[in-house]
């Protein structure tokens, strides 16, 4: 059963490429893509994410509200945030609104599928060696 994921973040050129690499691999299904956070959970709510890739800072709701409100809502959907910002206060709010990842978008990729597929499993936690100390 392939990982169904949801990309959620403002830069097209991002979110295409990204949805490239994932489509390379069998197990990854890109089920939809949000450019804000407000349109995150709304599809999140509707396309059943098994994890959502949230950019932190989106216009209007950013990724820290939208993961604040899938959680509180009550989603299944793991929510690996992404960022190029990879401060230690970035990471803490990030934690603080329930996130189950944290990022860099500078990461190497396989870092990134290697949490996708831990996401899908539910098991924590969800990082690699350059964003997560």
């Amino acid at each position: 059963m392939a990982v169904k994921v949801l990309i959620a973040d403002d830069d097209h050129v991002y979110r295409s490429f990204i949805r490239r690499l994932l489509a390379r691999d069998t197990d990854v299904d890109v089920v939809g893509e949000a450019t804000d956070g407000e349109q995150a959970v709304s599809l999140s709510e509707r396309l059943k994410p098994d994890v959502v890739l949230m950019d932190l800072d989106m216009p209007g709701v950013d990724g820290l509200e939208a993961t604040r409100r899938l959680k509180e809502g009550g989603g299944r959907a793991r929510v690996i945030m992404v960022s190029n910002l990879g401060d230690e206060a970035c990471r803490q709010a990030a934690a603080r609104c329930g996130a189950d990842g944290f990022f860099l978008k500078s990461a190497e990729i396989s870092h990134l599928m290697s949490a996708i597929r831990q996401g899908f499993q539910r098991r924590k936690p969800l990082g690699c060696p350059e964003t997560c100390g």
